[in-house]
């Protein structure tokens, strides 16, 4: 049963840290209040609601934010040897991204420059070069033209010019391949932070892929994002967790260049619960995942974050992973990164849940919603995180990538927990539209990485970023 909360006055899990004896230098550290950063965030407690819906807001973005922005265009896993590529579609732009037979991974604008037709339109592939399915005109992995179908009936004015593929700026982190359209932004790394040094004990760049899922959803881009930037909606979204996810008294922090993480524990009951002290089935299954068996377990629930922590920590545990490099917060709780704009990882060491909220090119009220798994090699038999919903015939060892799937609204393939996620993304949308809707969004403390999303947001806007 769950209760009403009450919350001692002051609360602000963006002050609160978990007492755990966090300390400066660990991975998790408390980071300062928002308002170091971003002194006016008050001011995006609310929020219009046409930034939602409306063509000129969306044309703006366009404009200020996502051809001035990084934005992870997709995995090195799929560029490994020379020749791969991978499409990447950001609104209206298509990008190839491919790696040289110099092995430099490079990103160019997936256009010939003859006619504009798209080189390629699958979404991954081999090529020894790239040859325009339209006139054949064809380039090479370095995006150099080498051939210009019938050259002789051209005139010089035709040709006079650059005849190469146009290039766009790519760098790496994490073995995830990011672009930038910007010709002056900072680079990669100065753009991302603190986020690096954070997240360098997840080595993601030795994880691989186990799930790849596409699916259009009919909501601006933000709507999708936001309700994965919060735990507020938790206790009625996803009411199951409960019993063993902490909803409440968990720990916010904001960081340079709009990003910030949330981490929400688990294995310990939500504050919400009546009953706390009972190891409850879902408790009983964390233990079960970890290599204990709950029925010889003799703790309470407030032991078992411990025992987990402690069981995985042992020499030839149940993932065969080493998890000297991971603090016991790391091991057994959720830690949220969001890299803005519009890039988020649920992460443990055991896996990752990579989601990235991608604008259509024309319609602000729909955009792509891209779920992607990476895990590390596991032990035969070990599963990715069971929330992550990564089917149980799926090869999961990285011998074999999986397809990406395109799924609908009747079958999104995304399992029980962000498929519950998904009616609160359309029924946003279609409320925020509403004239019963004048006042805007309206965020609480706990939502304080959405107001610093519309922050930075707006420095952009302005032409400050």
């Amino acid at each position: 049963m769950n209760k009403q909360l009450s919350v001692t006055p002051g609360y602000d899990p963006e002050t609160w840290a978990m007492p755990d004896g966090w300390g400066a230098g660990s991975h998790d550290e408390k980071a300062p209040p928002s308002t170091t950063l971003y002194p006016n965030i008050n001011d995006y407690s609310r929020i219009d609601a046409e930034r939602y819906f409306s063509p000129d807001f969306m044309g703006e973005e366009w404009t200020h934010l996502w051809r001035r922005t990084w934005t992870c265009a997709g995995r090195v896993q799929d560029v490994a040897v020379p020749g791969k590529f991978f499409r990447y579609d950001l609104g209206h732009e298509s990008f190839i991204i491919t790696r040289g037979k110099d092995k430099e991974i490079r990103a160019f604008y997936n256009v010939c420059q003859h006619r504009g037709r798209r080189l390629v339109d699958a979404d991954f592939g081999s090529r020894s070069h790239f040859v325009c399915p339209f006139h054949s005109w064809s380039y090479d992995l370095e995006g150099k033209n080498i051939r210009v179908t019938d050259r002789e009936v051209f005139s010089e004015t035709a040709l006079c010019g650059e005849l190469d593929l146009k290039p766009v700026r790519c760098e790496i982190w994490g073995g995830f391949v990011f672009i930038n359209m910007n010709p002056n932004a900072p680079s990669l790394m100065s753009f991302l932070g603190d986020l690096p040094r954070l997240m360098a004990s997840y080595k993601m760049e030795d994880m691989h892929i186990v799930k790849d899922v596409v699916l259009p959803v009919e909501c601006n881009w933000k709507t999708g994002l936001e309700a994965f930037l919060e735990s507020y909606h938790l206790h009625v979204t996803h009411p199951q967790a409960l019993g063993a996810v902490e909803d409440v008294f968990n720990q916010l922090d904001i960081y340079q260049n709009g990003h910030s993480r949330l981490c929400s524990p688990v294995a310990k009951p939500s504050e919400r619960m009546t009953s706390k002290e009972e190891v409850n089935p879902l408790l009983q299954f964390l233990l079960s995942d970890a290599g204990i068996d709950p029925e010889t377990f003799e703790g309470s629930a407030a032991d078992v974050r411990k025992a987990i922590a402690d069981s995985k920590r042992k020499p030839g545990n149940y993932f065969g992973l080493d998890y000297s490099e991971f603090t016991d917060s790391q091991i057994t709780d959720d830690w949220n990164y969001f890299v803005f704009p519009n890039m988020t990882f649920n992460s443990h060491p055991e896996g990752i849940l990579v989601m990235r909220f991608l604008p259509d090119a024309n319609d602000p009220n729909r955009h792509y919603y891209h779920v992607q798994v990476i895990i590390p090699k596991l032990n035969p038999g070990a599963k990715a995180p069971f929330y992550m919903a990564v089917p149980d015939e799926q090869d999961i060892s990285g011998a074999v990538r999986p397809e990406r799937r395109y799924t609908t609204m009747e079958n999104p393939g995304l399992g029980q927990v962000l498929e519950q996620d998904l009616s609160n993304m359309q029924g946003t949308q279609q409320g925020v539209r509403s004239s019963g809707f004048p006042s805007g969004m309206r965020y609480a403390e706990h939502e304080k990485r959405i107001q610093v999303l519309h922050a930075e947001l707006e420095l952009y806007l302005r032409g400050l970023k």
